[in-house]
């Protein structure tokens, strides 16, 4: 009898186990894919932009920050794993970027951006989340930008520099 039931601990323990194996966990929450690579996060994301966040607030458990659009960097991979409409956004649009991640977008900075479409419906329709969670988040600093959560278990550039 105890046999049968330590088999079916070590099987449900087993189970738990493998069910848990495609989700990555960091200090930018769980994710179901982790990028070895920038082209991997151009081709899951529809856009990436350049951009200066306009304010904050808050909906529901989101924050949602408004970015005002100052450049739309091209890569031919762009969007090529999704669904979605690429290259959606352009130079001059104003735009909602939506979290739900402890590391949030700050008013006054400018970022550049991997994005995709959030999918959701009602005013949240027009509204994109950042590609990874946190990995497609980059912040200025001086003549690049930096990843914004360098330990997020990606393996992507640490800078990026984009010609303006």
């Amino acid at each position: 009898m105890h046999t049968r039931h330590g088999m079916a601990l070590a099987g449900l323990a087993l189970l738990v186990a493998s069910s848990l194996a495609g989700c990555a966990t960091s200090s930018s929450g769980s994710r179901h894919t982790l990028y070895d690579s920038n082209d991997a996060l151009v081709a899951d994301s529809s856009d990436v932009v350049v951009g200066t966040v306009q304010s904050t607030g808050t909906d529901g458990d989101a924050t949602v920050a408004t970015l005002e659009v100052e450049n739309t960097p091209d890569n031919p991979s762009l969007g090529s794993n999704i669904d979605a409409d690429v290259r959606t956004v352009e130079v001059g649009d104003v735009i909602g970027v939506r979290q739900q991640t402890d590391e949030k977008l700050s008013a006054g900075a400018q970022y550049l951006l991997y994005l995709t479409p959030t999918m959701l419906s009602g005013d949240a329709a027009d509204q994109y989340y950042i590609t990874g969670a946190v990995a497609g988040m980059y912040v200025r600093d001086g003549d690049v930008f930096r990843r914004v959560v360098p330990d997020s278990g990606d393996t992507l550039s640490e800078t990026i520099s984009i010609s303006e």
